[in-house]
């Protein structure tokens, strides 16, 4: 008897990684090993020739390629295959375009995801409160399990996704959205979180924009902005914003405070535009940033940071340039635009939202962090390109009543596209000829 892997299976540890992520890495990583494993039983694989309708398939190929390739001209063959494993995550992306995808199994990986930040939330209050004998990460209070950087990204993404689904009430109802938002939203508040908070304040107003029509985003405008003063309000958020605004204008690459966040960050960034200059072709090699800044700083061209590892520039785009040259980071470009460029065209999806706010976190974030290598984002930004985001290859149908229900959005007018629910269409064939022969039959 053939052991079939059962789609709830497939699906949940296909999401499993984004539950895992806030509340312990080693989780994360032995979940996407058993990602690996399953899929590999599951047969999927066969669906092989789905991956060529994606945009994002042949840059990502090529990109994997290239940074394995990068190996041959470094110096740091430890840190070289950690970038290069990074790198590599893009498997998973592959993985979830052969899936047979169900708009319920994109429901449950939006479940797990938030589902993994409350869970840590709730631990985070308790081990900070002392009911629990564990401790935060970093010591850095109601961080819970995950490092604060990290989930102050992961926060703002969830309350993105809860923006849309406030609205729209395709997974949760209003109330619940409300109330997971003020979870995630006061943890966010009492924690170090400054990436995550300065990225909710320059995305959220957009978002907002977007989704609400007419008086309503100027309604949904203003309690944002109370809601932004009420939480500079709070002296401990305003006092992490004041460091960083006074570490960066009072930087200095001759007198540089390299002790400061901001000060490291600037000193990182501009180190990385100093070996691309200098190796603007191919780089300086896959994982040979760090030996190659230790050397400009032994050379004194830049200040030496001793006791801290500068092993990225806190710039995705700069570290891919630096080690990869012109030719990383152009391919690394082409993979975010044909993923944007995905996500954009159906953008009212859900999935597509759930996509298009990550994939913002990500390309605004890796202005000032490193996110391209970081094992958490690498593998999130993968999971996310897998899900089925382009018109072509659409969710397929629960049953045939549902594909019969779409097919009568389909032909209601042009301007349903954006609002009614696409996720149902099928995969390989035209859905409006192959669902009426089936009914003429």
């Amino acid at each position: 008897m053939k052991w079939r892997v059962p789609d709830s299976l497939m699906f949940t540890v296909y999401a499993l990684p984004l539950f895992c992520f806030p509340l312990s890495t080693a989780g994360a990583g032995i979940s996407a090993g058993l990602l690996l494993v399953i899929y590999a039983f599951s047969g999927h694989w066969r669906k092989w020739r789905r991956i060529q309708a994606r945009p994002w398939a042949l840059p990502l190929a090529i990109l994997i390629g290239w940074t394995l390739l990068g190996l041959l001209w470094t110096t740091n063959m430890v840190f070289g295959f950690k970038v290069a494993e990074a790198t590599g995550y893009g498997i998973f992306a592959f993985i979830g375009a052969t899936l047979p995808w169900k708009e319920r199994w994109i429901k449950w990986l939006i479940t797990l995801f938030l589902a993994g930040l409350l869970i840590n939330a709730f631990l985070a209050a308790l081990m900070t409160w002392d009911v629990l004998p564990w401790k935060n990460v970093d010591d850095v209070p109601y961080t819970g399990f995950c490092d604060h950087i990290f989930l102050s990204l992961a926060i703002a993404h969830a309350l993105l996704w809860l923006t849309w689904d406030f609205k729209r009430q395709w997974n949760f109802p209003r109330w619940a959205n409300l109330f997971i938002g003020i979870v995630l939203l006061t943890q966010m508040a009492v924690t170090p979180a400054r990436s995550g908070q300065l990225l909710l304040v320059l995305l959220l107003p957009i978002a907002v924009w977007m989704l609400y029509p007419g008086r309503w985003r100027y309604w949904a405008s203003t309690v944002i902005t109370v809601s932004v003063a009420a939480l500079f309000a709070l002296p401990t958020v305003r006092a992490h914003f004041m460091v960083g605004i006074h570490e960066l204008f009072s930087f200095n690459i001759h007198q540089a405070d390299i002790t400061s966040s901001w000060g490291i960050r600037v000193l990182a960034m501009i180190g990385g535009v100093m070996l691309f200059l200098a190796h603007p072709l191919f780089g300086v090699g896959t994982g040979n940033f760090y030996p190659a800044i230790l050397k400009m700083q032994a050379a004194h061209q830049i200040p030496a940071t001793p006791g801290f590892i500068m092993n990225t520039a806190a710039n995705s785009f700069v570290s891919e340039a630096a080690s990869l040259g012109i030719i990383g980071l152009g391919l690394f470009l082409w993979f975010l635009w044909s993923l944007g460029h995905e996500t954009w065209k159906s953008r009212m999806l859900p999935q597509n939202w759930f996509a298009l706010s990550y994939l913002s976190i990500y390309l605004i974030g890796g202005l000032f962090d490193g996110l391209s290598w970081g094992y958490a984002d690498a593998i999130t930004i993968a999971l996310i390109a897998g899900l089925p985001l382009h018109q072509i290859s659409q969710v397929e149908p629960e049953s045939l009543g549902e594909l019969a229900a779409e097919i009568i959005i389909v032909d209601s007018g042009p301007n349903d596209f954006t609002e009614g629910n696409f996720s149902n269409l099928p995969i390989d064939e035209p859905p409006i000829r192959r669902e009426s022969e089936q009914v003429q039959c």
